[in-house]
């Protein structure tokens, strides 16, 4: 059966001819009529929800488009309507979506409702209603502002990359839906966890004696990043985030808490020195700190940069668990996280897809295969280290050269590059004793800072 098959389809024609007769007569107010037309229509909301019925083909409301069932069946749908006079207003599309498509919860409160974004609920106030916050996995009364999702939005289709890619296939739009849900429901879950190695999951409001006592930095294990590192055992899901390019932080969690700056330097050293092969204990900010939650606006263009004034400071000068929050998505970039409903322009779908099998992030091994005894890092540094990898690290080693000659010692760089050219090679007791070096700095971090 389709995705895009409905239990209860009697009631649609009936909805879009009263909307169409509505919406000629009132041509210059879409969006009032819209939100009346949405309120009129509350009991069929529930209805419809309480069905739990499937996503509708929208060919009456939405722009062409091929999309991809549960079978990987591309399907051709006829999103326009042959009326001259059916241009509907964005507010109109959103609430016909919401009307005909939306699993929600029947028993959500839909008397605050004045519109809707993004196939949910958004109140006067122009909060995100009870309706996303379930879908997110929020707190019941967490407050995200519709402008925050607009801005993550914007910015995802602003991106330098984004730009160039649908400048060459001719594109306007890169996405043509965007599971804001799902991305706010990971982010979130990642930062509970961080902040939870610090406070009390009931803590929602934050001094700034709190905020500067945080952690330095942290590291995520369990996630996908989109290019193949971190294979996630279901084919068809890998596949499908592989070709969009987008992190999968479904199952990320903490794994280890840096709260010196000496931790998180020497994370970022152990990476650098094993060549980049060592994954997971990358160290991030989070931007959980004062500094970052005062400058979270701050960026260019193409930047996440959320409207801060919709989450102010407390009456006591803290602040709230939302504005930690939206420092940790500016920390991330505010960036697109993966999910099925997702989708793209047909040609970016198809670009993406061919460039899936170009494309090749380098060898890694992840921190919790080689702490398992799954993986072993030293067998693993050997083979890559015989082709090349961390060769000048090697090199100092080999020759006793301390590591901190070398920043900015054009010299000792020039003399490394010359001994490859001319065969260099490292002895394999070279290599294995390097290895062991990394093992042994590695397990003293990671008694220290793991989760």
């Amino acid at each position: 059966m389709s995705i895009f098959s409905i239990n209860d389809n009697s009631g649609y024609t009936s909805i879009l001819s009263q909307s169409k007769a509505n919406k000629e007569s009132k041509e210059n107010s879409k969006i009032n009529f819209a939100n009346t037309f949405l309120k009129q229509n509350v009991t069929k909301l529930n209805e419809i929800q309480s069905a739990n019925s499937q996503t509708l083909i929208r060919s009456e409301v939405l722009n062409s488009t091929n999309i991809s069932n549960s079978n990987n069946t591309n399907v051709r749908v006829n999103t326009k309507t042959s009326s001259p006079n059916y241009d509907i207003a964005s507010e109109f599309k959103n609430s016909i979506y919401t009307l005909k498509y939306k699993q929600a919860d029947p028993l959500v409160n839909t008397s605050n409702i004045t519109s809707l974004a993004y196939g949910y609920s958004v109140d006067k106030d122009g909060y995100m209603g009870e309706d996303f916050n379930k879908a997110a996995g929020l707190p019941k009364d967490f407050k995200i502002h519709k402008s925050t999702l607009d801005e993550i939005k914007k910015a995802a289709e602003n991106r330098p990359d984004i730009l160039s890619t649908k400048e060459y296939l001719g594109v306007s739009e890169y996405y043509t839906n965007i599971d804001m849900a799902e991305t706010i429901k990971q982010y979130y879950n990642l930062f509970s966890n961080a902040l939870s190695q610090s406070f009390p999951n009931d803590k929602t409001s934050f001094t700034e004696a709190d905020i500067n006592s945080m952690p330095k930095g942290y590291s995520v294990s369990g996630f996908y990043n989109g290019y193949g590192i971190f294979k996630h055992p279901d084919s068809v899901r890998n596949d499908d985030i592989s070709i969009k390019f987008l992190a999968d932080y479904s199952d990320a969690f903490i794994s280890n808490v840096y709260k010196t700056q000496e931790q998180f330097n020497e994370a970022s050293d152990i990476i650098f020195d094993s060549g980049g092969l060592i994954k997971g204990i990358k160290p991030e900010t989070f931007g959980l700190s004062l500094e970052e939650i005062k400058n979270v606006s701050k960026g260019e263009d193409c930047e996440f940069k959320p409207d801060m004034s919709v989450y102010p400071q407390n009456e006591d000068g803290s602040y709230s668990k939302e504005a930690l929050f939206m420092s940790f998505l500016k920390s991330q970039g505010g960036r697109i996280l993966y999910s099925h409903n997702t989708t793209f322009d047909p040609k970016v779908a198809s670009y993406n897809r061919a460039m899936a099998k170009e494309s090749f992030s380098g060898p890694g091994i992840d921190i919790d295969n080689i702490m398992t005894g799954k993986s072993d890092f030293k067998s693993f540094f050997r083979y890559w280290a015989e082709r090349g990898i961390a060769e000048g690290e090697l090199y100092m080693y080999e020759n006793n050269i301390p590591k901190e000659s070398a920043l900015g010692n054009w010299a000792l760089d020039a003399e490394i590059k010359q001994a490859l050219a001319n065969g260099w090679k490292a002895k394999p007791s070279t290599i294995n004793s390097y290895a062991d070096s990394i093992m042994d700095r590695l397990n003293n971090l990671l008694g220290q800072t793991r989760v």
